[in-house]
């Protein structure tokens, strides 16, 4: 027993070192290369809209935990330190709704299913509840929770009680950071300090429980609207506007997902309080599209070494496998 035990210890840590070592590029793609991380939900909005569209790309994962995304080689490419960009060619486009319009401009025929519906009437519907699910910004309201724990209900992967730590000491000093980051790099200055403004009112406005709720009426008022027209539909094969999966259905299949694992489902559509989104929300999970975009259990261990929340695994797993050879080799 105690061989197997030390045997899977060390095939565990070896994995681990493995997939922090492996190289984080997919090399299948077309010339499309993606920029991302792969917690970051505006990277998440694109992933999902590349796959939906069936279109081969490579990634490059940035890793902003450590903050590579303000190194200078990114900020040339994009001066924010923001992920996702999408390199095509020469072009550089960065934003995620700015990604899924060059993808629909450019990527839309037999192969490459559409994301915009052609019908004027469905377009004119999806772009209206576009608008609205795109006003809600997923990072403000997860950093609130972070804030406000007590509003937040079963919180999940990567966003444990750990995790929810470190962030937020780290967004609490966020603003400080980029000050210093704008004096080391003079070319992108005046950008990165107005970044870091718009950190502090950001950080100022979640702290203040009233302000933060006030967010989350917003997305309460959404998600009516949402629950609304999904109760219209007489087709239960229809997504948001269409049979169709649209850059709508984008948006709100990530931005409930994103809801779902700061612990904020109970609220919005748990326990009956939506059954329309609730069957929504779960057809959207199924989707390969979702199945491909969001992390899994291995990227995760990868991600809680990078938070430090497993800083030191290497030397637990040490601590156990000698513990089991002296137990192993202990005198009767």
């Amino acid at each position: 027993m105690g061989r197997f035990l030390l045997c899977y210890i060390v095939l565990s840590c070896t994995s681990i070192l493995n997939i922090m070592a492996s190289n984080s590029s997919n090399e299948n793609g077309n010339g499309l290369l993606l920029y991302l991380h792969n917690y970051s939900f505006y990277a998440q909005k694109a992933m999902i809209a590349l796959f939906e569209k069936k279109l081969p790309f490579k990634q490059s994962v940035v890793d902003i935990t450590s903050g590579e995304n303000y190194k200078p080689w990114f900020l040339d490419i994009n001066p924010r330190g923001e992920v996702p960009v999408l390199k095509d060619g020469v072009k550089i486009i960065p934003d995620s709704s700015r990604i899924i319009d060059y993808l629909e401009d450019n990527f839309s025929n037999g192969d490459h299913p559409r994301l915009i519906p052609q019908d004027p009437v469905q377009k004119q519907k999806m772009n209206n509840f576009r608008e609205l699910i795109d006003r809600i910004n997923a990072n403000t309201v997860t950093i609130g929770t972070f804030y406000h724990p007590d509003l937040a209900q079963n919180q999940k992967y990567p966003f444990i009680a750990p995790v929810r730590k470190v962030m937020k000491a780290d967004f609490d000093k966020n603003g400080e950071k980029l000050r210093k980051i704008a004096e080391e790099n003079p070319k992108y200055k005046d950008i990165l300090l107005q970044k870091a403004e718009a950190t502090e009112k950001t950080r100022d406005l979640v702290a203040n429980k009233e302000s933060f709720l006030k967010l989350l009426d917003q997305v309460d008022e959404t998600l009516s609207a949402v629950e609304t027209e999904l109760t219209s539909h007489t087709d239960r094969e229809s997504w948001l506007v269409s049979r169709e999966f649209t850059v709508a259905d984008v948006g709100l299949t990530m931005l409930l997902d994103r809801l779902n694992l700061v612990g904020l489902a109970h609220r919005y559509w748990e326990a009956g309080v939506r059954p329309q989104v609730t069957d929504y929300f779960k057809r959207a999970q199924l989707r390969e599209s979702y199945k491909k975009t969001v992390p899994g259990v291995m990227f995760h261990i990868k991600a809680l070494v990078g938070f430090k929340v497993l800083a030191g695994l290497g030397t637990l797993c040490a601590a156990v496998g000698g513990g089991i050879y002296w137990w192993r080799r202990k005198p009767e």
